[in-house]
């Protein structure tokens, strides 16, 4: 039977463990959605996330409006990303000067570029999800609310609530934050434009590559003062037009896990969480996974704690997944290509002399050769060893012990864990690449799921059955760069 949200809340308040299951899988989305906009570029999105869920639920008994119950949530997400900024500043005040207290951007926490990526987003709507990266900071959480009433997942009413301002002044603030997001519109769209002003790449001396707010107004005041970059804000398209019946960025794995674990466990932030958080241990283990995570394998079980499990121990009719990867395969007919091992590295088909390689700890691709530095090839060669969790695959592994995995779908180079997850995450199977004599690298863990990249960035994402998806996928098995 279906019901009303305040009659779920009205449940769950008196300890029903599958309202607490739907109320918490069906409003996880939208705070991910909130957080992860509102920090995106910065760490700690998961955290804020799970902070928010588990505080809801250990205060939902004290909610006396359930009809509220999503504005009353959002709020919650407001404030804990707030608080979490503070600290964060209050930190880096401490340690480091004013002008290197933001540090570098973390790509993993990257929402613009996730959200691009996950909804497929090209042209402008790719821009106006670039664009949110350089607003302020407190601009930044207003257009995370915004952006979510634009697309229709949010009300007005909502949005003013979470902001704890009057209509009128959340309707000033608004429409500032509006100005300033599209004069960064105006600011991507010069920066992408090929070619280049030459006066805007004269102004551009001396930039890090990153967005940045003194940056947008260095910028701002050459598009109002040149002709030639004058018009990049014609044209565009409002915004509430490119964000309408936007779908909101699936939540990655490792927040649904985390959750479930956090809550299996019966704690919230170090306390014991209210009675139909208790209730619901069973139930939102498997209940967040299935509703947070678009996965073909919900591989998670509970045993006095949380166990990840290979794909191998759920089985899932090939029904559930896209026809053009219904197999988690390449078409039969073609013969899969044999496991390669020892040392080598991967060179991308639809970009010659470019190859995963890692920076920090993400997966990267990046041009290398025989001129580069010693350490540029050692970070482009990988020994390909048995895989972790898997016969017939491989899996990644770097010269200081490390190994390539997946997480919240970006490639990252990590010291192994111990865990059933991470041997998944950390193993890969040959699959025939779209290009002859190239291989595709498919999820071990996620069948369906490949190795790509995306710009200079390496995910692992669905395949979508297209030929650019099958170019990105595609990759080399060419002699290691370095001895």
């Amino acid at each position: 039977m279906e019901h009303t949200e305040a009659e779920l809340v009205v449940a769950a308040q008196a300890g029903d463990r599958r309202a607490v299951d739907e109320l918490i899988t069906s409003h996880l989305p939208l705070v991910y959605n909130v957080v992860g906009r509102a920090l995106s570029g910065r760490p700690g999105v998961d955290d804020v996330v799970q902070e928010t869920m588990l505080r809801a639920l250990r205060d939902l008994p004290t909610l006396r409006a359930p009809e509220r119950f999503r504005a009353w949530l959002t709020t919650i997400a407001v404030r804990r990303v707030s608080t979490h900024l503070l600290a964060e500043r209050t930190a880096a005040a401490r340690t480091a000067p004013l002008d290197a207290a933001a540090g570098e951007p973390d790509p993993g926490a990257d929402f613009e570029t996730l959200t691009v990526v996950r909804l497929g987003l090209s042209g402008q709507r790719r821009q106006a999800a670039r664009a949110g990266r350089w607003l302020d900071p407190d601009n930044r959480i207003l257009l995370s609310l915004w952006w979510l009433e634009a697309a229709g997942h949010l009300t007005r009413a909502e949005l003013v609530d979470a902001t704890g301002l009057s209509a009128a002044h959340a309707a000033v603030r608004v429409q500032r934050m509006r100005a300033q997001f599209e004069l960064s519109r105006s600011v991507v769209a010069a920066i992408d434009a090929s070619p280049r002003c030459a006066g805007l790449t004269a102004a551009l001396a001396g930039w890090h590559g990153r967005p940045d707010p003194l940056w947008r107004k260095r910028i701002a005041r050459h598009l109002r003062s040149c002709a030639a970059c004058g018009h990049h804000g014609d044209g565009l398209i409002p915004a509430e037009s490119l964000l309408l019946g936007l779908a909101l960025v699936p939540v990655p794995v490792s927040i649904a896990v985390a959750l479930s674990h956090h809550v299996a466990a019966g704690t919230a932030a170090g306390t014991t969480a209210g009675t139909a958080a208790a209730g619901a241990k069973a139930g939102l283990l498997v209940q967040v996974m299935h509703a947070a995570v678009t996965h073909p394998v919900l591989a998670v079980l509970i045993a006095g704690g949380l166990t990840a499990v290979t794909a191998a121990a759920v089985a899932v009719p090939s029904a559930q997944r896209p026809a053009a990867v219904a197999a988690g395969t390449r078409p039969p007919a073609v013969q899969a290509p044999a496991v390669p091992a020892g040392r080598m590295s991967l060179e991308s088909a639809n970009a010659p002399g470019r190859f995963v390689a890692y920076s920090g700890d993400s997966g990267t691709l990046t041009p290398v050769g025989a001129g580069s530095s010693r350490a540029a090839r050692i970070g482009a060669t990988f020994d390909a060893v048995p895989g972790l969790a898997g016969v017939g695959c491989v899996s990644f592994r770097s010269d200081d012990g490390r190994y390539l995995r997946h997480s919240s779908w970006r490639a990252r180079i990590q010291p192994d864990e111990g865990t059933a997850l991470f041997r998944g995450d950390a193993t890969f199977c040959p699959r025939p690449g779209a290009v002859s004599g190239s291989t595709a690298w498919e999820s071990q863990n996620y069948p369906g799921w490949f190795l790509r990249h995306v710009g200079d960035a390496v995910w692992v994402d669905r395949s979508d059955g297209s030929a650019a998806f099958d170019a990105d996928s595609a990759f080399f098995v060419r002699a290691p760069l370095a001895d």
